[in-house]
Parts: structure tokens; sequence; C-alpha cells
């Protein structure tokens, strides 16, 4: 091949080239834009929000991004919208819920990445600049009903119960209502390893108050709202037995007996032929017991009713007082007699023998001194004789 076919050939072979380029090229280049016009744009980048409630709360709704969004089933919803580093708004519209079955209040926040917004219904300043997720924490309140029974499941009658109050787990206590119904938190959200937790609230029984008298034994009954809705609470009763016996013979005696409850309520209740009565079905706690009978009483006794008890009271009768004074009037007057019926000898029997003179009672006494005869003046005086009559010599 001579070099003018080489050129020849090189020359279509360029063109056949030119004519492919053209081909492919023709409908990409329709595609672009000429210049001085404008086109659309890569798409740019979506960024998406997640809300999630705890527990979980349907039909909760909240608005950002100029949408209004609701809470699925599960309690979740979500945004989607382009990246962007304007900062955004997120507000609670319903900071409650009801059912027929809960109630649902808004407590806190947790992911809104400004601590001083924690509990505020509104948060302000948050990103849209990559997919994260923010979490607000609802109280759930269930309804509580209660009954009240004794230990062997007997009803109690309510109109006489004054007071029911409960302790939750929380610390808090919460006085429940007797015969509607009371709203208690079961489940409260709590602040975990950088998220929410909804965190069951048991209680228990601190106080029940029945015709005055507290029967509760407090923290020994309990209960959760939610699984539990109606709560029987159970309160002791016993039986009392007042019987009385005679302080010094020890017979049975009494004629009525007088019983104060715990709340100070007295009660007043014969005695049988037996000597005895029963008090059926008291409440549990500490009385005190008196029983009367002719001519004398008892001294308080205090009973602790834990159990069906028997509570024998010693009593002070007539016959008692006068067995014991007569006693004592022997005690006391035996030694006095026995000190009069001497004294009484004594003087009956004049002085004692020796007793007044100096003198035994053998030596008589002693005979007055004869007087001597007067002598005339001048007379020799006569000298003086001896015991004997014979004159001193």
């Amino acid at each position: 091949m001579n070099r003018r076919t080489a050129r020849r050939h090189a020359v279509a072979l360029l063109a056949l080239l030119t004519a492919l380029l053209l081909a492919f090229a023709g409908p990409a280049a329709a595609a672009l834009p000429s210049a001085g016009t404008s086109g659309p744009h890569r798409a740019a980048p979506t960024v998406t929000v997640t809300f999630r409630t705890v527990p979980a709360v349907a039909g909760v709704r909240l608005a950002f991004g100029g949408q209004t969004l609701v809470t699925g089933p599960d309690g979740t919803a979500s945004y989607t919208g382009t990246r962007t580093a304007d900062r955004q708004s997120l507000q609670l519209l319903d900071t409650s819920v009801n059912t027929p079955d809960a109630r649902y209040h808004f407590t806190r926040w947790a992911g809104q990445r400004d601590p001083e917004q924690t509990f505020r219904s509104r948060v302000d300043g948050l990103p849209l600049r990559a997919d994260y997720t923010i979490t607000a924490g609802f109280t759930a309140q269930y309804p509580v009903t209660v009954a009240f029974t004794d230990q062997h499941g007997a009803p109690l009658d309510p109109s006489l119960v004054s007071a029911v109050k409960v302790r939750g787990s929380d610390a808090r206590v919460t006085d429940l209502s007797v015969s509607g119904t009371t709203w208690l938190d079961g489940l409260v959200p709590v602040f975990r390893n950088s998220g929410l937790t909804a965190v069951p609230v048991d209680y228990t029984l601190r106080s029940l108050v029945y015709d005055g008298v507290e029967l509760a034994g407090a923290g020994r009954q309990g209960f959760r709202p939610g699984p539990d809705r109606h709560v029987t609470f159970t309160g002791a009763f016993h039986d009392l037995t007042v019987t009385a016996h005679d302080a010094l013979f020890g017979s049975a005696t009494g004629e009525k007996a007088t019983v104060t409850d715990p709340a100070g309520h007295v009660t007043t209740v014969p005695l049988g032929p037996d000597h005895t009565a029963v008090l059926a079905h008291l409440p549990r706690g500490r009385y005190t017991v008196e029983v009367k009978a002719p001519g004398g009483s008892s001294n308080p006794r205090e009973i602790q009713l834990s159990q069906a008890v028997t509570a024998d009271v010693t009593v002070v009768t007539r016959t008692d007082v006068l067995v014991l004074a007569g006693a004592g009037l022997l005690l006391v007057g035996i030694p006095v007699a026995i000190r009069l019926i001497r004294r009484t000898r004594r003087t009956a029997a004049g002085p004692a023998p020796g007793t007044g003179t100096g003198r035994s009672a053998a030596e008589p006494p002693e005979p007055a001194p004869a007087e001597e005869p007067e002598q005339p003046e001048g007379a020799e005086k006569a000298p003086p004789t001896s015991r004997h009559g014979a004159a001193a010599r």
C-alpha cells in the first residue's frame, strides 16, 4: 500500500470515529443546560429524626420541621428532611393522653442535648445534620379500687374505714379512695445508661383505720398498679373473753365488764351466770379491761389482742374487804388489848412493893421519937437512956 492510499484510509477511519462520537454525544449534549440557563442540581442528602415515647404511647402529637407528627401504636414517629445547618424546634402538642385503662403525663426528655430543656414541653436548637433519636418520657397512671376483709375472708363494712394510706417504692405516701377509684403512678421514666427506661412502681399498705382502730401492719401487704387494679386489704380480728375471780377465795365473780379499745371507745357488757362475757370480732390492738362486782371492782388490766385471748381479772369484793379489815383489826387490836389488860391489873394491885420509901418489905417503919417532958428551969437535965431503958453511965 502506497502512502496516498494509507492516508485515504486514515481519513476515512477518522471520519467514521467522528460520526460515532457525534451519534453518542448528541443526546448528552442536548441534556446539558446551555450557557446562561439553570437546571436541576444533584439531590441534597436527607436526615431522619426519630421520636419515641417511654413507655410506648400511641396518639401523641409533635410539631417539628413545619410538620405535625403523631406516634403510632409502638409509640414512635419520624421526620425526614433535607440536611441543613439551621437549628430546629420541637413542640410536644400533647402533654397528657388519657385512655380508659391508663393516663399518661409528660415527665422529661432524653436526647434533647440541652440539659436546661429536659423538663420543658418545647425544645429549641435541635440539629438537622445527622440521624438521631429523641425520647419523651411519660408517667403512666393506672386505676385502683380497694376492698376490705378480715383474715378469714369475711367482708368488712367500708363505711367504717376512715383512712387507707399506701407508700410507693418512690417513697411517696398516697391516700386511697375507700369507695371510688384512685389513679396511681404505675410506670415512671428513669434516666439510665444515656436513655429512658420505664420502671414500675410498687406499693405497700401503710395505714388502714377501721372504726378508729389501726389494722395495718406496715409493709406487709403490697401490690403493683396496672397488673393489680382491684386490691383487697386484710385486717386482723379476734375474740376477747372476759372472766373474773375473787381476790382472796378465787371464786368466780363479777357483774359487768368495761372494755376500752385502742381508739378509746368504751364498751360495757354484762357477765353471764358463769361470770363470763365474750366480745367477738374485735380489731387487733391493745385493750383495757375492768370488772365490777357487788361492793368491789378490779384494777384496769391491759390486754394485747393479737389472737383469741381470755382475760381473767382479779376482783376485790366486799367480802374480801371485810375479811381484810377484820384481819387488820386483829393484828392491831390484840397487842393493844394485852397492854390494856396488864395496865389494869397493875392499877388494881396498888403500887408495887418497895416503891416510894426506899425500905425493904421486911423492915418495919421506924417509930416517931417520943417527946421529952418539959423540965423546970434550973433542974438538972436527966441523962439519956439507952434503947433498953438503962441510964447512960
